[in-house]
């Protein structure tokens, strides 16, 4: 829809950038931290590790500084459960306490709002030793206890917290939780139930940060793209109705209506999915929902029919990284009408309104843009000129459709591209860089790890001195 007149951003709208832990902070072992499942996962001898990351570690006051001159109103960080509870429970690390106590003190120092994920991806690894991990009713206290010390101890300083980062993404890929192997369906019938009992926690530490009076936001940081029929075809538009349940909103309906809907608990019945739930859990669920919603969007997905066939039946998964086609349900296909990244993400700043418009017509919270951003193979020229404007374009267009968002009624009150800094990518090393600081390493050439602003990094932080205006 067009309008007439559209509003600004509000005055204090948050615009903030992100991080997370262990692709940031390097130390891997450092000041009493615990192995974490990433820390432990089979390494590509193709790309560097997480050992060093972008050093940030030994950097805070540095890259604090860098954040305050880029004009931050908010910070997206990750605090490493392995850090604080060396072995996921028991003993404190106080070390690891100090470190997030000074960048927190560090950013409220520089006028930024920590926004804080509990979780991201980096479990601890003894947890999974000592009884399976989010596979075991026994980690649901073990998260809840972790975040209530977190609340307890930052919990008068930082106001916004995230509790579990793309846990759809948990599930689906299979180290995330711990978990070796090749059996690709007993692995996702496992991540059903790690992805339950991860909402269990949720609710539950929702229920804790609500008893000890914590004022501020609390939610979960999901990962959504949004999908689209790949024709006007209507078993292409059923198809992409099917999707978006299976991939995305199954998880949102759980963790804000406590329920897991009658197509798609068919759906897990039939694959035998269906995860143990105990009594009170779903009611649980029920009465302590999130209060806002965090949002990581890089792309849009086409979906076209699959029908299930003699050699294609139904339950069959073709897989990358995440499904690319289910038999009787759906697969994704090249949507023409969009150009892609190097990655071949197809770029959907219309997307992000529609996915926008989505969760807020489903569920009605407030939202923060927690991830939104572009990965590229970034060149550093004579002179400390990284020219990326190919990142600016991503990023302008994007920003264009959030107060067009905003515009139609979605209340969104920040917005954190990915990434501050160079971060080491998960699956591409130092390669794929999304940050608008330059972190000058390769994958296995540490260099001087100098902090470089990159052309993005001037023109973001003149779109947050003018809020919105000078896109």
């Amino acid at each position: 829809m067009e309008y007439k007149s559209y509003a600004s951003f509000d005055p204090n709208f948050l615009w903030g950038a992100g991080t997370s832990s262990f692709q940031v902070e390097g130390a891997v072992q450092e000041d009493g931290k615990g192995l974490s499942v990433i820390d432990v996962m089979q390494k590509n001898p193709d790309i560097t590790d997480f050992s060093v990351a972008s050093d940030h570690y030994n950097r805070v006051e540095e890259d604090v500084a860098l954040m305050a001159e880029l004009g931050l109103k908010v910070y997206r960080f990750s605090i490493a459960w392995t850090r604080i509870f060396p072995d996921g429970n028991g003993e404190v690390n106080e070390k690891g306490v100090a470190f997030y106590d000074h960048l927190i003190n560090e950013l409220i120092k520089h006028n930024i709002e920590p926004l804080v994920t509990i979780y991201h991806f980096d479990y601890p690894q003894s947890l999974v030793e000592q009884y399976g991990g989010w596979l075991s009713r026994k980690s649901i206290e073990d998260y809840r206890s972790y975040a209530e010390f977190l609340f307890k101890t930052y919990g008068d300083r930082v106001k916004y917290w995230l509790t579990i980062n793309e846990q759809d993404h948990v599930v689906r890929i299979p180290t995330r939780l711990g978990l070796t192997g090749d059996d690709h369906y007993e692995q996702l019938r496992l991540g059903y139930q790690a992805n339950h009992n991860m909402c269990v926690a949720t609710a539950l530490t929702i229920k804790t940060f609500q008893e000890l009076g914590i004022e501020g936001k609390i939610g979960p940081a999901i990962s959504y793209s949004m999908v689209h029929p790949a024709s006007s075809s209507p078993d292409d538009v059923l198809a992409s109705k099917d999707a978006m349940l299976i991939k995305h909103n199954y998880l949102m309906d759980l963790h804000c209506y406590g329920k897991y809907s009658l197509m798609f608990w068919r759906y897990l019945e039939e694959r035998n999915f269906t995860p143990s739930i105990e009594d009170g859990d779903l009611d649980l669920m029920k009465q302590y929902p999130p209060t806002m919603i965090g949002v990581n969007y890089y792309f849009s997905e086409a979906i076209r029919a699959f029908p299930s066939t003699e050699e294609y039946p139904i339950g069959y998964q073709k897989k990358a990284l995440l499904p690319e086609a289910e038999a009787g349900v759906f697969e994704v296909v090249n949507n023409e009408n969009l150009a892609a990244t190097d990655w071949g993400w197809e770029i959907d700043p219309v997307g992000l309104r529609l996915t926008l418009r989505e969760l807020h017509e489903r569920y009605n919270l407030p939202i923060i843009i927690t991830e939104n951003g572009m990965g590229a193979y970034d060149k550093l020229e004579e002179g400390d000129i990284v020219r990326d404007d190919y990142r600016i374009s991503y990023l302008r267009e994007h920003i264009k459709q959030v107060q067009l968002a905003i515009n139609d009624g979605v209340r969104v009150f920040g917005y954190c591209p990915w990434s501050f800094l160079d971060i080491v990518s998960g699956r591409n090393g130092m390669s794929k860089r999304y940050g608008l600081v330059y972190v000058n390493r390769e994958d296995f050439d540490l260099k001087d790890m100098r902090r470089i602003k990159k052309e993005s990094f001037k023109w973001y932080q003149k779109v947050i001195a003018s809020n919105g205006e000078d896109l």
